[in-house]
């Protein structure tokens, strides 16, 4: 049974007791993957359906009389591990689709980083995070170990063969381990840190080939716990982030001098702020759970001074990234149904004044003005492409690709955002007149939230590293002008 949720945040699961797969279908406004999230939810949780049927078969069978439908649940996170479970669903989602997590840049960023720096630790250790030593998500470290044994051993039916063992012999615990050792001859680190030095060659050397790059000098110094610093904007000439971490709430905070400042605290389940120079307001959305119904979400616009005080524009509706021009300000959004569309509301009374539907099949994601024409990203079966609106008609200014685009605005004439078309993320300006595409950073690790100063003689950014991601900035007379091909795109 499949049962479609259609009133609460992105998510999806399978459970057994009574078994279903249960499907959240209002889709991420934040970060989104660039496949549409239907597609994502079909292919990813029915892999997850074809793990748990190891628990049915041979030797196991008896056990599911006493158990019930429970003992499938059991088997699967006793045998296999979530983190297993998981890493193989990701590889399905995209063996199966033209993008997928693995092909995004964000996904496996922190072990380039780490892995540069020399820290190849165990793989239990990469499990099980600490206050010392930060850790990706499971999904990451089990995409990296069955992608890696894989891609090393051609071996794709690694996880079955281990189920199988598994469903003959209830015994085999550590199923995985014994099929690893079968295959390579080493035990289960041995076999991780073959991954892990053979994927990092290949990174590398990807690396060395983007170089040169633009140099940058680090804006706050190191942390001493795992810190993130993202979502920069700048209102007038001060410096704001998006600041969380181990021993830090999110909070918004303001940087000057290579200090900063506690300003309000700030939503976990958020967009990036964006601030009105005109009313002076900082905007954003943020996902709030419904106060009775646990299947149910609601995303509230909301804005405060740049010394905090928050109020709520509108509380009503699926509303997400807002940006605002002054009078109104453009919102996207997702309907129960499945479509989205934009919403234009206004910034006195909250209300909504005009709403332009959304193309069918398209996902809008990130609204900018330039002057009073609007553009928007929005995701379809190719992934991430660029729009605008003429007499309430929708028309294409950048086609598709299955690459991200985020942190999508406005820069004078010109559309900015970050994009990893290239293997990492980069910053890219977009001139919708002539459609002509630039690439204007080059950097070792990637980064985001590309934002240029009010006298335009830096860029700031945030760039993963060992303590979390870390704000940087370079000189604009530094940057790259490169123009580039949109549909040119790293292979994995």
């Amino acid at each position: 049974p499949v049962v479609l949720h259609a009133y609460n945040a992105a998510n999806g699961s399978v459970a057994w007791a009574p078994k279903r797969m249960d499907l959240f279908t209002l889709p991420s406004a934040y970060d989104p993957e660039p496949i549409p999230w239907s597609t994502m939810l079909s292919v990813h949780e029915s892999r997850h359906v074809s793990q748990m049927q190891f628990g049915m078969s041979k030797a196991v069978i008896p056990f599911g009389w006493f158990f019930g439908e429970m003992w499938n649940i059991l088997v699967s996170i006793g045998y296999p591990g979530i983190s297993h479970m998981e890493g193989d669903a990701v590889i399905t989602e995209t063996a199966w689709t033209p993008s997928g997590r693995g092909r995004t840049a964000d996904f496996l960023n922190y072990y380039w980083v780490a892995f540069d720096q020399g820290d190849f630790r165990g793989w239990f250790k990469w499990r099980y995070m600490s206050q010392l030593r930060y850790s990706p998500t499971y999904y990451a470290l089990g995409y990296m170990t069955m992608g890696g044994f894989r891609y090393l051993y051609d071996r794709p039916y690694f996880m079955s063969d281990a189920l199988h063992m598994v469903a003959a012999h209830p015994g085999k615990i550590g199923c995985l381990y014994d099929v690893s050792k079968d295959v390579t001859g080493l035990k289960w680190e041995g076999m991780w840190q073959h991954v892990s030095h053979s994927m990092y060659n290949i990174w590398k050397s990807d690396a060395e080939k983007r170089a040169p790059y633009i140099p940058s000098q680090r804006v706050l110094p190191q942390s001493e716990r795992y810190t993130d610093y993202k979502d920069l904007f700048f209102v007038g000439p001060r410096l704001h982030a998006v600041k969380e971490g181990h021993v830090h709430p999110t909070s918004v905070v303001e940087i000057e001098e290579g200090c900063e400042k506690y300003v309000s605290s700030y939503a976990t389940a958020a967009s990036a702020p964006r601030w009105d120079p005109v009313l002076d307001r900082i905007y954003w959305s943020e996902t709030v759970s419904d106060e009775r119904w646990t299947l149910k979400s609601d995303s509230k616009i909301r804005y405060m001074s740049p010394y905090g005080g928050r109020k709520t524009l509108r509380n009503e509706e699926m509303l997400h990234n807002p940006v605002s021009n002054g009078k109104t300000t453009a919102t996207v959004r997702y309907h129960n149904d499945g479509h989205s569309s934009i919403s234009i509301v206004d910034n006195i009374d909250g209300k909504t004044m005009v709403s332009i539907p959304a193309p069918d099949s398209l996902q809008f994601v990130e609204a900018a003005y330039i002057g009073s024409q609007l553009y928007v990203t929005a995701i379809s079966e190719n992934g991430y492409g660029i729009y605008t609106v003429e007499n309430g008609t929708w028309h294409q200014v950048l086609a598709p690709q299955p690459v991200m685009v985020k942190d999508f605005k406005a820069y004078g004439n010109e559309l900015m955002f970050t994009c990893d078309r290239t293997g990492v993320n980069e910053l890219y300006h977009f001139n919708p007149s002539t459609g002509e595409l630039r690439q204007k950073t080059s950097t070792r690790y990637g980064a985001y939230d590309f934002q240029y100063s009010e006298d335009e003689k830096y860029l700031y950014f945030s760039s993963q590293t060992m303590m979390g991601k870390h704000l940087f900035r370079s000189p604009v007379d530094s940057l790259f002008d490169r123009p580039v091909r949109f549909d040119s795109l790293y292979k994995y």
